[in-house]
C-alpha cells in the first residue's frame, strides 16, 4: 500500500470515528471551570479558573463547538481574557477533543517565547493536562512522537507552534483546528506564498469538521482582524438596564446605544449611560458596581452575545470584545482616564486607546488640512506679548538645509495645548561658523511673556541629516542649553515620538554626540491631529498674527497627508505620509519641537506656579546673560553671576 494511501485511510477513520461520537459531555466553558487552574505567575495566582470572575467569555468558549461554526474572529481589547479564552480551548481540545492542530503566532521567537512562558504554566498548572502531554523521550522505535518546544504530542493528536513570518510553519501540516493569534501583526504576505492567514485556512482543508480561530487586537480599521469580524454575523455582548429592561451593548460615545459618559475632565464620574426616551431608553445611570452587576447578569443566562449583522462568508462567526465589558483590572473610571490622557498627548496616543482599551480599528480622519483655513485662525496673543499667559514653556525645532537654517519655536501648556510663536529662517551655509553664531542668537533671544518675564527656550531639537558633523559640534558646544542632535526615521504603531539615544564618535573627537532618534511618522501625526482641533483647549495648535506665519507656513504645515496601503485582499496593512508638495520645513520643525517639549518633559503646572510667584525685572533685557566665552564651551564648574532680576526657573537652560 501507497504511503499516501495510509494517511488518506487514517483521516477517513478519523472523519468516521467524529461522526459516529456523540457531542462531548462538556462544553469547553465548563471544561475549564472543571480542569483549569490558573499558573502561580499569573494575576489568579494558582487559583482554579472560575467563569464568573469573565462570564463574557464563556460564549466565546462554547463557539467552538457550536454546530455549522467554521471559523471564529475575535477581535479583543487589552486586559479582557482574550488569550486566556484561546488557551482554554486549546487545553480542552488537547484533553478532551484531540485532534492535530496548529497555533500560529506572528513570528517564531514569539512562538517560542509562549510555548516556554504561557503554554509551560499552563501545562504545569493544570493536572488534566499533565496527564496526557507527553513532554518526555519516547521509548526507541516508538510510534509516539516526541515533545519539543514547538511541537506537543498527546493521545490522538499534536499541537505544532510557528510564526507567520515563515513559510515553513504552513508547509507539510494538515490539521483539524488552526489558530492564529495576535493576527494584525502578521506579515502581509510570507514570501512567495502569499498571505498567511489564507495558507491558514489552507492546512485544515482535509477535515470536513475543521475550526480556524482568529484573535487579535486590532491595529487598523480595515485590517486582518477587523476585516474578519466585519465579514462575521459581528456578534456583541447585550446587557439589560437595571431601570428600564432595554437590552443593548456597550459603546464608547454612540448615544443610540450604552455609553459610557462623565463630567468635564473627572473620570470618577465615568458611567454607563442608557439612551434617552428618543432613542428608546430611559437615560438612567450606572456606575462602576452596577456595570459589574449588570455584566454578571448578562453573563449568567444563555444568549448574552446576539448576533447583530448577517455573515458575509457561511459558517464565520465574530465576537468584539471591548474594554467596557471587561471586568479583569478594568473600570470605568481607568478607561476615562486614559481616554483623557490620550486626548492631550494627541492622535497617536488616541490610537493606542481605541486598538487596546476599545478594541477597535484606527480610521485616519482629518489628515488632509486645509491652509487657509488654519491661516484664517490666526490669533494675537496681546499687545506686546509673544508668550500667552498659559504657556510657561518654550521648545524649538531647527530643520537644516543646504542653504539655511528654518527655526520654530513652540510655547507649550496643560493637556497639550500649544501655540507657535516663532518662525524665521536663517540664512547662510550650516557648516559655516558664521551661520552657527546666528543659529546661537536666535536660540538665546528671549520671548516676552503676559506675565511680565522674558522666556527662554528651554530645549531645542536639530536636525543631522545633513551637514552632520557641523552640527554634532554645534550640539557639543552648547548642550548645556539642551540643544539636542536627532535623526528621524518612520517608526512603527506605538512606538515613542523620542527614542533613547545613541552615542555617536565622528572624526578625531575626544567625546561622542548623543543622537536621538525622532519617530517622524508618529511626530507628523501628533502635529497634524493638534492642528485640526477646532475648539481651543487640551491638544489645540494656536497660531499669532506675526508676518513669518503667512500662507507659505501654513502651505508648509499642510504639505503632506496621509494614506492607508492595502494588499492585494484588500486587507489594510500599512500607512504612509505622502508629500503635496515639495517645501514641507514648517511640519518637520514642528515635530522637532514636539521632540524637543517630549525630552525635556516638564511640569507644566509648576512652571506656572513659579512664573506667578516671581516678579517680573524691572526692564527688560532681550539678550542672553551668558558671557560668549561661556557659549562656546562647557562649564566645568558653577560661577556665581549677577542677579538682574530673573528667577532660576528662568535661567534654567543656562
Amino acid at each position: 500500500m501507497y504511503p499516501w494511501c495510509v494517511v488518506f485511510n487514517a483521516e477517513l477513520i478519523h472523519a468516521w470515528a467524529s461522526a459516529a461520537t456523540p457531542p462531548p459531555a462538556l462544553t469547553i466553558s465548563e471544561w475549564a471551570e472543571e480542569n483549569r487552574v490558573l499558573p502561580e505567575t499569573s494575576a489568579g495566582r494558582g487559583a482554579r479558573w472560575r467563569n464568573e470572575t469573565a462570564p463574557y467569555l464563556n460564549g466565546i468558549m462554547d463557539a467552538a463547538l457550536e454546530p455549522g461554526v467554521k471559523k471564529i474572529a475575535l477581535m479583543k481589547s487589552h486586559q479582557s481574557g482574550g488569550s486566556e479564552c484561546l488557551h482554554n480551548i486549546i487545553g480542552y481540545f488537547i484533553e478532551h477533543d484531540p485532534a492535530p492542530m496548529l497555533l500560529v503566532h506572528p513570528t517564531v521567537e514569539v512562538a517560542e517565547e509562549w510555548s516556554k512562558d504561557r503554554l509551560a504554566d499552563m501545562i504545569n498548572s493544570t493536572p488534566a493536562l499533565q496527564a496526557v502531554i507527553q513532554d518526555r523521550r519516547q521509548p526507541r522505535k516508538s510510534h509516539k512522537g516526541e515533545s519539543t518546544l514547538s511541537y506537543k504530542t498527546f493521545p490522538g493528536g499534536d499541537l505544532a507552534l510557528g510564526g507567520a513570518n515563515t513559510a515553513n510553519t504552513f508547509a507539510r501540516r494538515s490539521v483539524r483546528n488552526a489558530f492564529g493569534d495576535d493576527v494584525d501583526r502578521w506579515p502581509h504576505v510570507v514570501g512567495e506564498e502569499g498571505d498567511p492567514s489564507e495558507l491558514l485556512v489552507n492546512r485544515t482543508t482535509t477535515f470536513y469538521d475543521a475550526l480556524v480561530m482568529y484573535v487579535s487586537t486590532p491595529t487598523l480599521k480595515g485590517g486582518r482582524i477587523d476585516t474578519l469580524y466585519t465579514r462575521s454575523d459581528q456578534r456583541r455582548f447585550f446587557l439589560e438596564c437595571p431601570y428600564c429592561g432595554r437590552d443593548d451593548w456597550v459603546t464608547w460615545r454612540e448615544p443610540d446605544h450604552f455609553r459610557v459618559t462623565y463630567d468635564g475632565r473627572d473620570p470618577w464620574s465615568a458611567r454607563i449611560e442608557c439612551p434617552d426616551r428618543e432613542h428608546g431608553g430611559c437615560g438612567a445611570r450606572m456606575e462602576e458596581p452596577e456595570r459589574r452587576q449588570m455584566i454578571a447578569a448578562a453573563g449568567a443566562k444563555p444568549g448574552a452575545w446576539r448576533a447583530t449583522a448577517k455573515p458575509q462568508e457561511p459558517g464565520l462567526v465574530g465576537f468584539h470584545l471591548p474594554g467596557m465589558i471587561s471586568t479583569l483590572g478594568i473600570t470605568l473610571p481607568g478607561l476615562v482616564e486614559k481616554w483623557l490622557s490620550a486626548r492631550e498627548r494627541g492622535s497617536e496616543s488616541l490610537r493606542v486607546f481605541i486598538n487596546t482599551s476599545l478594541g477597535e480599528g484606527w480610521e485616519h480622519r482629518g489628515d488632509r488640512m486645509d491652509a487657509h483655513t488654519l491661516w484664517s485662525r490666526r490669533e494675537s496673543y496681546g499687545e506686546g506679548v509673544e508668550v500667552p499667559a498659559r504657556a510657561p514653556v518654550l521648545t524649538a525645532g531647527v530643520d537644516v538645509q543646504v542653504d539655511r537654517f528654518e527655526l520654530l519655536v513652540m510655547a507649550w501648556g496643560v493637556a497639550g495645548e500649544r501655540w507657535v510663536v516663532d518662525y524665521r529662517a536663517i540664512p547662510g551655509d550650516p557648516k559655516q561658523p558664521a551661520t552657527h553664531q546666528a543659529l546661537l542668537e536666535a536660540l538665546t533671544r528671549r520671548y516676552d511673556h503676559a506675565s511680565g518675564h522674558l522666556l527662554p527656550i528651554h530645549a531645542t531639537c536639530i536636525d543631522s541629516g545633513y551637514a552632520t558633523e557641523e552640527i554634532y559640534d554645534f550640539v557639543l558646544r552648547h548642550q548645556a542649553r539642551r540643544i539636542y542632535a536627532t535623526k528621524g526615521y518612520a517608526g512603527k504603531i506605538g512606538e515613542p515620538i523620542v527614542g533613547k539615544p545613541s552615542e555617536k564618535r565622528y572624526g578625531n573627537k575626544p567625546r561622542p554626540v548623543r543622537l536621538y532618534p525622532v519617530n517622524v511618522d508618529d511626530g507628523k501625526a501628533d502635529v497634524m491631529g493638534s492642528a485640526a482641533l477646532a475648539d481651543a483647549g487640551p491638544g489645540y495648535m494656536h497660531f499669532p498674527m506675526i508676518d513669518t506665519v503667512d500662507e507659505e507656513f501654513f502651505a508648509q504645515l499642510c504639505a503632506e497627508h496621509r494614506e492607508t496601503r492595502s494588499n492585494k485582499a484588500g486587507i489594510a496593512t500599512h500607512m504612509v505620509w505622502v508629500q503635496d508638495r515639495a517645501r514641507n520645513e514648517a511640519l518637520d520643525c514642528a515635530v522637532l519641537s514636539l521632540a524637543a517639549f517630549r525630552l525635556l518633559n516638564p511640569n507644566i503646572q509648576q512652571m506656572q506656579q513659579a512664573l506667578a510667584a516671581e516678579p517680573p525685572p524691572p526692564s527688560p533685557v532681550g539678550t542672553d546673560p551668558i558671557p560668549q566665552q561661556q557659549q562656546e564651551r562647557l562649564p566645568t564648574t558653577k560661577k556665581k553671576k549677577r542677579r538682574i532680576g530673573r528667577s532660576n526657573y528662568l535661567e534654567s537652560n543656562n
